[in-house]
């Protein structure tokens, strides 16, 4: 196995929920995963728009020279452009991607309004819920060059899909060759189920697998099998054994991870024998 399958596998959610971070401890507990040993792992710093003031002013406080920023815009493309002009106003904000959700418009309209909004080579996600993802919505996306973003959890149970759901639209994308991101409930390696809530959680390292067996022609309910997989050691095996060519191959599909914690899934990975600090 190559470690490079974890190189910004992490995109910085902690200002969302569960974690809900302060500003404060959002902006400190980024820098610390930066300048950590496991840094290679750590992307953007994800934030919404109605808090780009707090941002910056944070950014002011800790003398913060440079941020590298995923953008969110739980509002939709009403407020692209003026967010777009917010972050391009502060020279120490680094647009790496801008996040939109299709909601009640149509993947096309919010793909038109991308369009027309410069991003200086910034990543485009479009927010589809994993049970609208087809081939028909994918041909848009993929017309416009964007990518996709995946709800694969939250803070009910419903917003948790489920394997067989999971597995057919990861069977769409692979065959699409569409790129994609998940965010929410994915800060554990193993599909498992938490103790607090009781909610079935995906495993960050079975989606990478799934995406595998995607590619490898798997039939959905193959993806489905090795989504539901909760043996850890067998999961830590699987992945252990693919190369440079499998990791570059999935990471190509399975861009990254929103997490509101970064610690968790490294203390997984380090657990499972898949990293070492030393």
């Amino acid at each position: 196995m190559t470690s490079g399958i974890f190189s910004g596998l992490f995109d910085d959610a902690s200002l969302f929920p569960p974690a809900s971070l302060t500003m404060v401890d959002a902006v400190a507990g980024h820098l610390r995963h930066q300048a950590a040993w496991y840094g290679a792992m750590s992307g953007p710093f994800v934030c919404a728009d109605t808090r780009l003031g707090q941002l910056s002013a944070m950014l002011t406080a800790a003398a913060v020279a440079e941020l590298d920023l995923a953008l969110v815009l739980p509002g939709g493309v009403s407020s692209l452009a003026a967010a777009v002009d917010a972050v391009f106003a502060d020279p120490r904000l680094r647009l790496r991607a801008v996040e939109l959700p299709v909601g009640e418009a149509a993947a096309s309209d919010v793909a038109a309004a991308l369009d027309v909004t410069p991003l200086q080579d910034a990543s485009a996600f479009l927010e589809i819920p994993v049970r609208h993802v087809d081939a028909g919505i994918l041909k848009v996306v993929a017309e416009h060059r964007y990518l996709v973003k995946l709800r694969t959890g939250g803070v009910s149970a419903d917003a948790f899909p489920d394997e067989a759901t999971l597995a057919r639209c990861l069977v769409a994308m692979a065959e699409a060759r569409q790129a994609f991101k998940c965010t929410a409930g994915l800060h554990r390696a193993v599909r498992h189920r938490a103790e607090d809530t009781g909610f079935e959680h995906h495993g960050f390292l079975n989606v990478l697998l799934a995406v595998r067996a995607a590619f490898d022609g798997g039939a959905p309910a193959r993806v489905e099998a090795v989504l539901a997989d909760q043996d850890s050691g067998r999961v830590a095996r699987a992945v252990a054994d693919l190369d440079e060519e499998d990791a570059a191959e999935i990471r190509s599909l399975f861009t990254s991870v929103g997490t509101c914690s970064t610690d968790e899934p490294v203390a997984d990975l380090v657990t499972l024998g898949l990293v070492s600090e030393h």
